[in-house]
């Protein structure tokens, strides 16, 4: 692994720093093992950020982490900072695949939560992974931002990458003006982890690139 972007030194370059997050993240997720028992999505991202932040620091890369990050009313389950100004560049949103079968829960919960209502209340509990960066309810301003993939059933990653594609285009399919073909993701090569990239427009015509990471538990 080339060695990250020290916190010392000169100004930092905020390509070269995405750049290096990510390779970081490619390494650090590739040797991962959960060191909690529980299977909850919470328990193992509170697991992970204590994983990336103990890499971080030995590396003394200029970036840290910091578990449930919270922007106004909106929160993440992992925000990445730069340590020499608190300056946050990056959100991090994990979820699993797939999403527990339970009456109130939407399966499509990594890309979209239903809006749908019965008798005046929502059908289905929370929102979507890739649909709040759609919104600009996540990372509005920047152009990079992680999702990470918890699997945890039917280990094959071709699987879910076609579920999760098939999600999109059937969205795309019902021609709501929001959801495109061009939202699918796509599989990255010369990667230590799963990693695939997609892009997308938001609301507001701006466009945030995705880098998703899948880790097998």
């Amino acid at each position: 692994m080339e060695r990250p972007i020290t916190s010392q030194g000169n100004p930092l370059d905020k390509t070269k720093i995405y750049e290096t997050l990510f390779v970081f993240m490619d390494d650090v997720l590739f040797d991962y093992k959960s060191s909690t028992s529980g299977i909850g999505e919470n328990e193992i991202t509170q697991d992970l950020e204590i994983s990336l932040n103990e890499k971080s620091r030995v590396q003394d890369a200029c970036f840290a982490f910091q578990n449930q990050y919270q922007q106004g009313i909106y929160s993440t389950d992992i925000g990445v900072y730069l340590r020499t100004n608190r300056y946050y560049f990056c959100w991090i949103e994990a979820k699993r695949l797939p999403t527990p079968i339970r009456e109130d829960r939407d399966e499509r919960e990594y890309v979209i939560v239903s809006q749908e209502k019965i008798n005046g209340k929502r059908k289905f509990k929370g929102n979507g992974g890739i649909q709040r960066f759609k919104e600009g309810k996540h990372a509005p301003k920047l152009d990079y931002s992680i999702m990470i993939g918890y699997i945890q059933d039917n280990n094959n990653v071709d699987y879910w990458l076609s579920k999760t594609n098939t999600w999109i285009t059937e969205l795309a399919g019902a021609n709501n003006g929001f959801w495109s073909n061009e939202d699918c993701l796509n599989k990255c090569v010369a990667n230590k982890c799963e990693r695939f990239l997609s892009t997308h427009k938001r609301k507001d015509e701006t466009t945030i690139i995705l880098h998703h990471y899948w880790i097998i538990l």
